[in-house]
């Protein structure tokens, strides 16, 4: 009997680790939801091209890696976890992954600089289409929670969207 119940406390413990981990798919309008603040802007002097920013993911051991795709991903195709952990090819075309380190790791950091780390990446606008911030475990864990997509096609869309409307306010005065 305490063999059984072994086997059974593995096996709910293993469905319960499914059951707690969930998806984050982080565009402009989903980033509140999920507590992150991403920012676009151009580089200086430098057409069609921005830096992407946000805080590092404060948990310990989540990862950020940049992905850029041959073609733009649907928010299904974001789902990139059995990607993260098997290191492999998947259907996707996956052109580049690469991990990113926050800002500040790897020196002396202030006191009062501590918890102040971002990632930043600068990026052209037409590989910014295809690109995403991904955020998770690097391998299996059993505590679950989310994982995350930053889609970062949507925050040029936005942007854009914001520029022109701001230009053709301009040129209506």
């Amino acid at each position: 009997m305490k063999y059984l119940s072994g086997v059974a406390i593995l096996f709910f413990a293993t469905q319960a680790e499914a059951s707690w981990s969930a998806f984050a798919h982080v565009t402009p309008y989903t980033q509140e939801k999920y507590k992150l603040d991403v920012s676009i802007t151009p580089v200086e002097d430098v057409e069609n091209k921005f830096l992407i920013r946000f805080k590092a993911v404060e948990y310990d051991f989540k990862l950020a890696w940049l992905i850029v795709s041959a073609d733009a991903l649907s928010e299904k195709g974001q789902v990139l976890r059995d990607y993260i952990w098997s290191a492999s090819k998947t259907e996707k075309e996956i052109l580049i992954k690469s991990k990113l380190m926050p800002t500040g790791i790897g020196g002396f950091i202030p006191q009062n600089m501590k918890n102040k780390h971002f990632y930043e990446v600068e990026l052209d606008a037409e590989i910014i289409k295809r690109a995403y911030i991904y955020i998770d475990f690097p391998s299996v864990v059993m505590d679950g929670g989310l994982y995350y997509s930053v889609d970062l096609g949507s925050y040029l869309t936005k942007f854009q969207k914001i520029n022109k409307s701001l230009l053709e306010k301009n040129d209506a005065e």
